[in-house]
């Protein structure tokens, strides 16, 4: 089975960058988004700090929520939905391979395809602003763990987002209600500390919070290790979660398949 998912990732890596112009001009100039917000929150803080950043703490912040959104919302959803949408997932229940796995596969695959405009920007705005360094060396392999859950976890959200095109018949809706809900409770808008303690309470109930917060948190030591810990188990049981839910969903929405009027 690792070939065959290997096979559907090559497919929906190839299918991202195939042309050429518009996935290098993503990889050269994506980062301008991180440069508007740093230029934002430059002129917010100042010398001071909100809701205990300082402005070498905000930039690291804020260059961890480039990094975690460049990688989440790179997967191939659009290509899952248009499976469901024109009725190819009728195809899909006749083959020997599980749809939910294949389109995790695919969604790595076009997530590989955004790697070189996450990487290169991260690495730009490190060099050219300084931000904040991780608060120890344990704290920086700790946010790399927390980063690696973030793949299942986009695929989890965006492969239950999709499902609802068994309902909607569309998806750009459901795309723009997903987008601005990931990005206002995951702290990439706002961050949380800096919302009423009752947003925040419902923020940290949610799975949205992993995107940003919790790597930032753990790389800027605002929590200590058992904290980060809890967070990354937090996460990963999202993760798990979010997919054994998906399953559970898909079992009962299929019955829905459309595909020329029957």
């Amino acid at each position: 089975m690792a070939s065959i998912d290997l096979a559907f990732a090559t497919i929906a890596f190839k299918r991202k960058i195939a042309y050429k112009g518009t996935w290098l001009f993503s990889v050269l100039f994506g980062g301008f988004s991180l440069l508007a917000g740093l230029a934002v929150w430059s002129h917010l803080i100042g010398d001071g700090e909100l809701g205990g950043y300082d402005w070498d703490a905000m930039k690291a912040y804020l260059i961890i929520g480039f990094l975690t959104s460049t990688l989440a919302w790179a997967g191939s959803d659009w290509e899952m939905a248009n499976r469901i949408l024109d009725g190819m997932v009728a195809i899909d229940l006749t083959k020997p391979v599980d749809f939910q796995r294949a389109r995790a596969a695919e969604y790595i695959g076009g997530m590989a395809a955004s790697v070189p405009a996450a990487v290169l920007g991260t690495a730009a705005a490190a060099l050219a602003f300084q931000p904040a360094a991780p608060a120890s060396p344990l704290a920086a392999v700790l946010t790399v763990l927390s980063l690696l859950f973030i793949f299942p976890l986009a695929f989890g959200i965006n492969y239950l987002a999709v499902m609802a095109c068994f309902l909607t018949q569309r998806y750009l809706g459901i795309q723009w209600a997903r987008d601005c809900i990931l990005a206002f409770f995951s702290g990439l808008m706002i961050p949380i500390a800096l919302m009423p303690l009752w947003l925040q309470t419902i923020a940290w109930w949610l799975p949205f919070v992993h995107f940003t917060t919790t790597p930032a948190s753990i790389y800027l030591g605002r929590v200590d290790t058992g904290a980060a810990l809890g967070l990354i188990v937090v996460e990963a049981a999202w993760s798990v979660g979010l997919l054994l839910l998906s399953r559970l969903i898909w079992g009962r929405l299929v019955k829905k398949v459309t595909i020329h009027g029957g």
